[in-house]
């Protein structure tokens, strides 16, 4: 926090106190007000600059200790199916996270499964992350949905999010914390105060949260996890709480509703495609390439809608990665394929022949409309074809771009150097 910004907060305290004092005492005594207040300008001063000492202690080198204070407060489960879940999807967005922002790599996450129940997960200072063991049962250890949770937490602790509503939404309490423990120098004091907050949404804005939801879809997607993650996620949300308001929903009542963020995923599913993949939020049905393609039927875990946006996300990948036009087929296990892009189990699907035989008719259908365009663009603009120039194979070599290094790789480096 800047000094003048210190300083103005500190005045407009210290002057709310003695202007609301000041309103209730006789005229003579309006002079030693404004002495006092000129000393509490003083000391509130110092003690925000205190609160910055002490947050940045806590978001940096006494991160660690600061995470021993949540897992004593909050507890660490030790559900083995979880724990190896959480893991190997913290090394999945990590990796992704560390290819734009190598901040990771100096600072990388704490994180554990802790005994909560109800569906929540939260980053607070110092990367320091938990997910309660609630949000895996609620979402039925669903891989993909988790890790759109954690990468909105990622979101947060990349942006610093949890430092700036510390700083905006605590002060004053901390601030009597500090000034009540006699040693205004004693991180501990913050910490415990904000171990009571960790898990809400106290700290966070509705910006934080929607930039926070936009990073989860980066994050996520460049890790390899399922396009539609992010909006079967906030359906299944929808769904558990209904019209109630109640676990995750309740936490963020003030924030983005669960509708807008399911539809905000939902909407960069389309774009990931090529505008080429929609799902009808009400009924579940997936179009193709503006075509009704497939409605899932309701199951015993997920509804139609829900399902429908991870059908939808494999959907997605297909045009995003160029490979619409390759084979539709089902497989030894099932599963129909584009390519070597899974679609969707074919598990309890009564008719899941015409179900290929569908995709196949309106991705060929796509194909051979796209070859008229074509033919019709080479028409109107032919040119001569240009000469390719010959590279040599020292040259060819030094193009070939390198393998980014793991995030595993990254830090190794990174503290190597520190050596």
């Amino acid at each position: 926090m800047k000094k003048s910004t210190v300083f103005r907060t500190a005045t407009s305290a210290a002057l709310c106190l003695t202007l609301t004092t000041g309103a209730v005492m006789p005229k003579e005594a309006l002079a030693w007000d404004w002495l006092s207040a000129g000393l509490a300008v003083f000391q509130v001063g110092a003690q925000y600059a205190y609160l910055n000492k002490q947050v940045n202690y806590l978001d940096n080198k006494g991160r660690d200790d600061y995470m021993g204070q949540i897992k004593d407060k909050y507890g660490v489960n030790s559900d083995p199916t979880a724990n190896a879940m959480l893991a190997r999807i913290m090394t999945r967005l990590s990796d992704a996270v560390a290819l734009t922002d190598e901040s990771i790599v100096k600072k990388p996450y704490n994180y554990f499964v802790n005994n909560d129940k109800s569906f929540n997960a939260f980053c607070t200072l110092g990367h320091n992350m938990s997910v309660n063991i609630g949000a895996f049962t609620k979402l039925n250890y669903n891989e993909d949905e988790l890790a759109f949770v954690i990468a909105h937490e990622m979101g947060h602790g990349q942006k610093n999010h949890p430092a700036a509503g510390v700083k905006k939404a605590l002060p004053l309490s901390l601030l009597s914390a500090l000034y009540a423990s006699q040693n205004p120098n004693n991180a501990s004091v913050i910490g415990a105060t904000l171990v009571n907050a960790v898990g809400t949404a106290k700290l966070v804005t509705k910006p934080m949260e929607s930039q926070a939801d936009n990073l989860a879809f980066e994050y996520a997607t460049r890790a390899g996890y399922n396009v539609g993650g992010g909006a079967a996620l906030w359906q299944h949300i929808l769904e558990q709480n209904g019209s109630k308001s109640s676990g995750f929903a309740e936490i963020f009542n003030d924030h983005p509703s669960s509708i807008s963020r399911r539809d905000n995923y939902s909407k960069k599913i389309t774009q990931w495609s090529g505008n080429n993949v929609k799902v009808n939020a009400e009924t579940g049905q997936i179009t193709v390439a503006g075509k009704p393609f497939y409605t899932p039927s309701k199951t015993s875990t997920m509804s139609p809608q829900e399902q429908a946006f991870f059908i939808a996300g494999n959907l997605s990948a297909v045009y995003h990665n160029g490979s619409q036009h390759e084979a539709v087929w089902t497989n030894s296990e099932n599963t129909l394929l584009v390519g070597e892009q899974p679609i969707m189990s074919f598990d309890g699907v009564a008719d899941s022949g015409s179900v290929e035989t569908r995709l196949r008719d309106i991705l060929s259908s796509s194909k051979a409309a796209k070859t008229e365009e074509d033919k019709k663009a080479e028409k109107a603009n032919v040119k001569a074809p240009k000469k390719e120039k010959k590279v040599k194979t020292s040259d060819k070599e030094n193009t070939k771009e390198a393998k980014p290094l793991t995030m595993r790789q990254k830090v190794e480096a990174y503290y190597a150097g520190q050596k």
